[in-house]
């Protein structure tokens, strides 16, 4: 679908199972809050299991509905995980971007963080507050030596969203920084990709993303549109925009800027939850069943989009 929207349906896919969803071993295909599972586990060892980097839930036996035989896993640590994709990434994706490809990496959360992780060498502390949004691209550029290109945030991040019609309010739902929700905005309103906005590409960027946006947002940008009112002639560059976010929002006293690292890890299956904005939670999806096979497209930017 995405080679598709993109005019590239003849581009050349390449399936591989090293880039699957970390494999939850004896846990795999039960959801988040199973009773059953909690109370044969212990609710204290699932949380361990699921958000510890190198303790992995117990094995999958050879009874198990999703057994696979090797190469595949019997269970992964978010470290085992990481290592596995690392393995594959560096050996098999990394020199054909050295050829000039690019590429788009379609996978789980997981296997996305495990790349980010590593690309913008944030700490095993950063990492657990890092969520990837669903169908949303992450593009990172990278030069000779395969290193981001780009402006780090305060946790190293390097990589840019890519928002459209019908994606802002998702990545407004899960991304806990607001700089990076701003961020992509001002990028999907920046038509000539010259890092400013002028009030023509404000109004063509709006109807480029048929205003599908959160009240929020909506009355940002009406806010911004009164600016050009004052200054037509000026066009905004980032820091502006996210100036200009921070004054309208302390103004109006309904939105804070909240560090994720500061916001406590509480018992129970969600963890973390930010106090910005986030919805609560929705139980009841599963793991992935195993082999289900990830991939990657051989389109020097390099793509990262969760499923």
């Amino acid at each position: 679908l995405v080679l598709k929207s993109a005019s590239l349906p003849n581009t050349k896919c390449v399936r591989s199972w090293q880039l699957n969803e970390r494999h939850y071993g004896d846990l795999q295909g039960q959801g988040k809050e199973d009773p059953i599972m909690l109370e044969t586990y212990g609710e204290d060892n699932v949380f361990e299991w699921r958000k510890s980097y190198t303790v992995p839930p117990p094995p999958m036996g050879p009874s198990h509905p999703y057994w696979a035989p090797p190469p595949a896993p019997l269970t992964e640590s978010l470290f085992d995980c990481q290592e596995r994709v690392l393995k594959y990434f560096r050996e098999e994706i990394t020199p054909r971007m050295h050829n000039g490809s690019q590429v788009l990496i379609v996978a789980h959360a997981n296997t996305i963080r495990a790349l980010v992780k590593v690309l913008d060498s944030i700490s095993d502390e950063n990492i657990r507050g890092l969520r990837i949004p669903n169908s949303i691209p992450l593009v990172y550029k990278l030069d000779a030596n395969m290193l981001p290109v780009g402006e780090k945030d305060d946790w190293g991040f390097q990589g840019e969203y890519v928002i459209s019609a019908g994606t802002h309010e998702r990545l407004v739902a899960v991304e806990r920084s607001q700089r990076r929700v701003l961020t992509a905005l001002f990028r999907a309103l920046d038509q000539n990709e010259n890092g400013s906005i002028s009030l023509g590409e404000l109004e063509t960027g709006l109807e480029k993303l048929n205003w599908d946006l959160t009240p929020r947002t909506k009355k940002l940008l009406d806010q911004i549109a009164d600016r050009f009112l004052l200054d037509s002639d000026s066009d905004i560059d980032i820091e502006e925009f996210i100036d200009l976010a921070r004054t309208f929002w302390k103004q109006q006293d309904h939105f804070r800027f909240v560090d994720p690292r500061a916001v406590p890890v509480d018992k129970g299956l969600y963890k973390g939850a930010s106090s910005f904005q986030d919805p609560e939670p929705k139980p009841g999806k599963g793991v992935t069943k195993y082999p289900v096979k990830e991939g990657y497209c051989e389109t020097t930017e390099f793509g990262l989009l969760r499923k």
